[in-house]
């Protein structure tokens, strides 16, 4: 089951957090910078360099430092063009950044991770098309984790991330009844 909560990522004890992430994986903006922030700076971004550059849709892992999460889980996001960019649709490249940090989180063991919303911040997806693009992988994996959590600071965008997921699984309801 995927748990929603509006809060503050940075204070989740979790085994990891989510952050978005650039291909250099400095300190970007928005969550980016909080999550550095909060982490320590330095010792965060020393971890980071290590790690090399990123591409687009890929994940690294670095320990929480200061968080009260284990792990940083750092996924490099598209910027919205409502496109195309960088050989492929936006949208897929988003869903590969929820594939690629679940994937790293399970051989990683993790059992509690938090998300925020991937790519709908400072990089501009719309909110409710990055809520179908997370929750349509995050649903597959639900039952794999303790706790699978979206977290975003505002109540509305979680509202979006809510209706999203009813509907999904209303859709899942409709067709199961069309072919059972």
């Amino acid at each position: 089951m995927i748990e929603f909560l509006c809060g503050d990522i940075t204070e989740l004890e979790v085994d990891a957090i989510v952050c978005p992430a650039h291909k250099y994986l400095s300190k970007g903006r928005g969550l980016s910078a909080q999550i550095f922030e909060q982490a320590g700076e330095e010792a965060l971004q020393a971890a980071c360099s290590q790690a090399g550059e990123c591409k687009v849709g890929d994940a690294c892992l670095t320990p929480g430092f200061k968080l009260p999460a284990r792990h940083i889980i750092h996924t490099v996001t598209p910027q919205w063009t409502g496109g195309d960019q960088w050989g492929g649709s936006d949208l897929h490249l988003l869903a590969n950044c929820y594939e690629s940090v679940v994937r790293l989180a399970l051989e990683q063991d993790v059992k509690t991770i938090a998300f925020p919303a991937l790519g709908a911040g400072t990089n501009k997806t719309p909110q409710s098309m990055a809520a179908h693009e997370g929750l349509e992988v995050l649903v597959k994996y639900a039952d794999s984790f303790e706790r699978l959590i979206i977290c975003l600071h505002w109540e509305a965008g979680l509202d979006t991330w809510r209706r999203t997921y009813e509907d999904f699984f209303a859709r899942r309801m409709e067709q199961s009844r069309k072919t059972g």
